[in-house]
This record gives structure tokens, sequence and C-alpha cells, in this order.
């Protein structure tokens, strides 16, 4: 058993993250859609896959967190797109302290029970926070009021450049692909959204956006049900660009993109298309050396998914009731995946198996209890367990109260996330990790076939062994002073600096309209280096006066 305390500073940060997390869960659990499946067992899944993050999250990142920091798993992940973004990020933190409430209200466990782990998970979680949502500079999408801007100027600038104006055949094809690229990523997630992030908006000019949309695990990769069905897609991850004239965009904490008006393709009058993943460190252009060429490959790419789409239905189809609930527990589970991959710590026997502590649960969670849990807890905030002192108000429910009127009984007195008493400091007699003897107290099993593909990257396809080596070996000069420092906020100051400049031509590397010019460029530039090679800038794009066909 570690020796480990907790002192009064951590304990305030501990407490004060258990506040915010709980307002912002309790905040979009209350006022967004929520899901549902004609297939899969949804509700007992997403329950069950918190007690796996509960009983093997905090190992994990102890294990990873050896080689790899949580500030570089921060700066990785804001590059490129990968398994580690907006929503699976927020997910290690909230899957496992949604654990930690069912858990306490099961009463198997006290709110000071396992605090090391607690500890762990809340200090990685806000370091790497730190770095990952370096230029939106909020923890929550909701302390923003729903916007997600962690893309950097030079990023921005290669994407708004060298995107191609919609015209009708291209404003086709990206409606077309975006339909069937979330259809795909949602049936490969087990019809949950957990392979689907948005990240934006960001301001161009007059009434034009621009957004990004992140398609992940779309090809063969930890997953084994895409072996031998997803070996048909070329690209694991993909990030669309998408520049809207006229629309209203919000993204919420789950990474999901809100439009109003909510069909907006006839808007686009911009698209752009690019793969990564957490072997890069830029993204890497897809089908973009013309407007006819991205055509063709959102048309092939749509094609690949949509005869994958069949084909994994019928694979899900066969499934029994107790294999669709591993699946979806192995789908959501996967949200910590890329921190081992980063590391190179990446064992796929130890993602693919169901903990002995949460299978004693398996009989509780039926589909009818695991939703009445939910709610209980993260929407109604009742029972014994999960309430606070008989005057508490709970500041989220407390303000829909009085928005709607104030005419019903005042909300319950509970809490999403029970703080830590204070009397930890005084008294240590409680368990400091839920796993004393780290791994080896995992045990499980599954029920799943195991995985026999390889995992697909931009490098191309690789084995388990040949993917660590080439985490464990991967280098880039963006994890590494001075570029590693280099933010929005310097460039605005530093822009003439030398190891600036080169930062953005490096960004600049693979852009068909940016290569090479550095950062001295303003939006203003990108207006005329666009008119310079026969394209209108987007300030003379727009719905009302219509797009321009080019060929």
């Amino acid at each position: 058993m570690s020796e480990w305390a907790i002192t009064e500073e951590q304990l305030g940060r501990v407490n004060r993250f258990l506040q915010s997390s709980g307002d912002q869960m309790i905040h979009n659990c209350l006022t967004r859609t929520a899901q549902e499946s004609k297939l899969f067992p949804i509700m007992p899944y997403l329950q069950l896959n918190f007690f796996e993050a509960y009983y093997r999250f905090p190992d994990q990142l102890r294990r990873a967190s050896e080689v790899i920091s949580p500030e570089d798993c921060g700066h990785r992940a804001r590059n490129a797109t990968c398994n580690l973004g907006r929503l699976t990020s927020w997910g290690i933190s909230n899957f496992y302290l949604n654990a930690r409430t069912e858990l306490i209200k099961l009463g198997l466990v006290r709110p000071e029970d396992n605090l090391e782990d607690l500890w762990t998970v809340v200090d990685w979680y806000e370091r790497f926070s730190a770095t990952y949502h370096r230029r939106d500079g909020h923890v929550w999408t909701l302390q923003a009021w729903d916007t997600s801007q962690d893309h950097e100027e030079r990023v921005l600038q290669v994407f708004e450049a060298d995107a191609f104006e919609a015209d009708e055949a291209l404003r086709h094809a990206a409606a077309r692909f975006l339909a069937i690229a979330t259809q795909y990523a949602f049936l490969v997630h087990c019809e949950s959204r957990v392979g689907l992030q948005s990240v934006g908006p960001y301001r161009l000019d007059g009434r034009r956006l621009m957004h990004t949309r992140d398609f992940l695990n779309l090809s063969e990769c930890d997953f084994s049900w895409l072996d031998g069905i997803g070996e048909g897609i070329a690209h694991n991850n993909l990030t669309a660009v998408v520049i809207t004239d006229g629309v209203a965009i919000e993204i919420n904490d789950f990474a999901t993109a809100y439009t109003e008006p909510e069909h907006y393709q006839d808007r686009i009058i911009g698209f752009g298309l690019y793969t990564s993943d957490f072997l890069t460190d830029r993204y890497v252009p897809v089908g973009m050396d013309s407007r006819r060429d991205l055509i063709e490959t959102l048309g092939e790419l749509s094609e690949a998914m949509k005869e994958a789409t069949g084909r994994l239905y019928r694979r899900f189809a066969a499934m029994s009731f107790d294999q669709m609930v591993e699946a979806g527990i192995y789908a959501y589970f996967q949200t910590l995946a890329d921190v081992a991959h980063m590391a190179g710590t990446y064992r796929q026997a130890e993602w693919e198996l169901i903990d002995e502590r949460t299978r004693r649960l398996w009989e509780l969670f039926s589909e009818e209890y695991a939703l009445d849990s939910y709610m209980s807890n993260f929407a109604l905030m009742d029972g014994h367990q999960g309430a606070e002192s008989e005057y508490y108000l709970n500041p989220v429910s407390y303000r829909m109260w009085r928005r709607a009127g104030a005419h019903d009984d005042l909300p319950r007195a509970g809490r999403a996330r029970p703080l830590v008493p204070a009397y930890v400091l005084d008294d240590h007699d409680y368990p400091r990790r839920v796993s004393p003897g780290g791994f080896a107290d995992v045990k499980g099993t599954s029920s799943l076939p195991a995985k026999t593909g390889r995992y697909t990257f931009t490098r191309g396809r690789l084995t388990e062994e040949e993917m660590n080596r080439a985490a464990r070996e991967y280098a880039s000069p963006l994890l590494q002073a001075p570029w590693r420092n280099v933010d929005d906020a310097t460039v605005k100051y530093r822009w003439e600096n030398e190891e600036v400049d080169a930062l953005y031509r490096y960004t600049q590397e693979h852009s068909r309209l940016l290569h090479g010019r550095g950062s001295a460029l303003v939006r203003a530039d990108l207006d005329r280096i666009r008119e310079a090679a026969g394209e209108r800038p987007w300030s003379a794009v727009s719905v009302d006066r219509g797009a321009a066909v080019h060929r």
C-alpha cells in the first residue's frame, strides 16, 4: 500500500474539481438529447463502463505517466486528431467520477475511499487539460458557453486557406460523406457518439464560421469487431473542415455540434479533409489536390463506409446480449487507450476483458435499472447517499428552477459528485487505491472474439509490437522547446521571431496554398493568396450570392 496522504492544497483542488465536474455533468444531462438504440443495450453498457473506469483507469494512468507526462499527452492531442480528443478525454475523468457516485450511492465505497486514485485522475486530467485546451483556456466547454476553440492560428490558417469553395457537386459529396461517416462511426462505437468529436466554431467574417468534425476508429484498430470489416477504409481517423454561412453552431462537453438551422448542409460554402493519429504531429491532407479530387475522394470514402456499415450490422446482429454489452463497454473504455498508445505501453489483452468486480454488478444493471440509476444520480440527485445538508441548493438545478418560474417545489438537496470530507487531513484510515496490487488485482474474462487484425495509421498497418515501438520512438519538434512554448499569445507579440516563423512553416509543409509562407500572415493575406490562385476569398462567398462553380 502506498504511504501517500493528501494535503490540504490537494484536497481543495479535488473538491473544486468535483463540484465543477458535477455542474457541467448535470447541466448537460438535463439540457441535451439522450441516446437510444434499438440494437444495443446502451444504458447497461454505459453504466457498467463506469465501473471499469473506476477499477482500472488509475493504474493505466500511473503506468503511462512513467513514460509520458499528462502535458505531453495534451500537446500531442492538440496537434492531431487521435482517440484522445475533446469527448474521450472528458470521459477519462467523468466516467471514473460517475462510477464513484454510483458506488457511494450503492453503499459500496465512502467518499474518502481510494483517495489516491481519485487524486491521480483529477491531477492527470487538470494537467492534460492545461495543455490540450491551452488556446481555449477552459476545462469544460460549458464554461465557454458551448464553444470549443482548441486549434491554434497556424493550423486554422491552413484549414481556411486550403478549403475548397463548395459548388453543388462538392456540397452534395460533403453532405453525403458527413451523413454516412456519422452513421458508420456511430455504429462502430456501438451506437454511441464516442467516435464523433467536433471542435470550434471559429470566426471568419460576416456570418461565416468554420468548425471541424472528427470521425474516429474507422478502420482496423483497437476494436476486434472491425477486423476484416474496416480494412477497406484507408484512414482510421478523418477530420472534416466545414465552412458555413448563416449557421449558428454550438459544441457541448460531449463534443456534439448543434446547429441552427438543424439542417445546415445547403449552407456549406467550403470544405476540406485531413487525417492524423497519435503517431503524427500535423494534419495530412486527404484528396486535397483539387476540388474534383476531393469530390471523388469523398465519394470513395462514403461508398467504403456504406459497405462496411452493412457488414458491421450483420456482425453485431449475430452477437448475444452480453456480447453487445461487452462491446459497448470496450468502446467507452477505450477513451483512455491513446494515453497507453502514446506511452507505448498498450497491451490489447488488458483492454479486452471485463473486470470481475464489474461482473458482480452485471445482473443488477438491466436496461430498466441502468436508466433509473443514471437519472437518479445525474438528474434527480435523490436518495440518502446522494444528499447534502438539508439547506443545500444545487446551483444547476436551482438555476433551472428559477428560470422555470419558481412554481414547483424546490429541487432536492443533492450533488452529482460527493465531496471528499476534510477529516481525511487528520485521519488516514481509508484505502488509498482500489487495486493495492496494481495490475495483479485485475482479473476478468471476455466473451468477444480476440482481436486478430492490425492497427491502422498514416504510416500503414502495424502489429501491436510495431505500434508500441513506433510510439516509444516517436519524436516531434512540437514537443520540444522552443516550439512547444509558442502559443497564439506568443505569436501576437513575437510573430517576427525566427523560431515562430519556422514553426508556421513546419505546419504549412503539406498546405497547397500556404506552403512556406511563414508567420507573417493575417486573414487579409489569405484572401489575396486565394485570389492569386484563382479562388474566391471567403468574404466574397455567401449562400445569398451563391457559390462559384470552378472545375
